[in-house]
């Protein structure tokens, strides 16, 4: 029997895990991939946006080479802080459902082997992310193997065939990496610019391929369908096919709504933002809490560096209730 059960290995896991390990609360990590799976599936030479001072945890200095840190920095600064601080998690064990009986909680969870491991818990942290839930294009071809909603490499792609569907940061990121590396790139977006929202540090770049006419680009235009040589496209001219071998659909991510469902936990049905109390992040079903990037549904209006401190508030009432419950 744990104090707590945190679903979730990324860094609003972590921090979480930290919290309630000032506490002197006994807790277990539970991990389906590698600790912090969502940056393991940024681009492999990415650099971040936010400074590496608003990306620690536990108040462990993190200090990169420069002001906003890459991707291997990034990964190598939460392997230290999960080693140094001893943070207890168990990778590769995949949660099928959550449990409620009369005083806990019991976590079915299973390892890569298929084996079962239950872990019972007073109280349940789920700190999910969004970005293992990709969402869909839902349109016919969108399961073929072609189609991925990761971007890692641009040498893979070389001389290749590419279209990215999207219109914000990744999408423009990655449309311009695939021209570098000697991809034909089509970017087709919903909207009617890309060049409005997105990093300064790529819009100089975007700008320059679009007006050049070095990336093809349909503005208010969406994915029909998806064969293996070509994808159909909708545009305000009409529908048309064009030769295709890759499709990139970064369009977003989307909380685990099966998991939170399961359990109880309500959610608005446009913004995907799940129930909770913003002072004890604590769901509407009684101690089940809610950490991180999930709070935030589909709104992307939470990042790491404003769900690292949510474990703080959530290991304090924990805390205050256990004792009262002890006392």
């Amino acid at each position: 029997m744990y104090d707590v059960v945190i679903i979730g290995g990324g860094p609003c896991g972590l921090s979480t895990g930290l919290a309630l390990q000032e506490k002197g609360l006994t807790y277990v990590i539970i991990e389906k991939e590698a600790i912090v799976n969502s940056i393991v599936n940024c681009p492999l030479h990415m650099t971040f946006y936010s400074t590496s001072d608003r990306l620690e945890i536990g108040n462990i200095p993190f200090l990169s080479q420069d002001v906003r840190p890459s991707r291997t920095e990034l990964l190598k600064y939460y392997r230290l802080v999960t080693e140094r601080q001893e943070i207890n998690i168990k990778c590769y064990q995949k949660v099928n459902s959550i449990s409620k009986n009369v005083s806990s909680f019991t976590v079915h969870a299973e390892d890569r082997h298929g084996n079962a491991i239950p872990y019972e818990a007073k109280m349940i942290v789920i700190a999910t992310g969004i970005f293992d839930t990709p969402r869909q294009l839902d349109v016919r071809g969108d399961h073929l193997s072609k189609v991925s909603h990761y971007y890692k490499e641009g040498h893979l792609y070389y001389g290749q065939h590419v279209a990215v569907v999207g219109g914000k940061n990744s999408a423009v990121e990655a449309a311009i990496d695939l021209h570098r590396n000697g991809a034909h790139v089509t970017l087709v977006h919903r909207g009617e610019t890309v060049l409005e929202g997105i990093k300064p540090s790529l819009l100089l770049d975007m700008r320059n391929l679009l007006k050049k006419g070095q990336i093809e680009f349909y503005p208010n235009s969406s994915i029909a369908d998806i064969d293996e040589t070509s994808i159909r496209i909708h545009s305000p001219e009409g529908t048309f096919t064009i030769q295709n071998d890759y499709v990139l659909s970064l369009i977003g991510y989307q909380p685990n709504i099966s998991m939170l469902q399961n359990i109880g936990i309500q959610t608005d049905h446009s913004s995907l933002v799940p129930s909770f109390n913003p002072e004890t992040y604590e769901s509407n079903v009684k101690n089940v809490f809610l950490s991180g990037v999930v709070t935030g549904g589909i709104t992307n209006r939470v990042y790491i560096e404003d769900g690292r401190f949510h474990g703080l508030k959530i290991a304090e009432e924990i805390a205050q209730r256990l004792s009262y419950v002890q006392s």
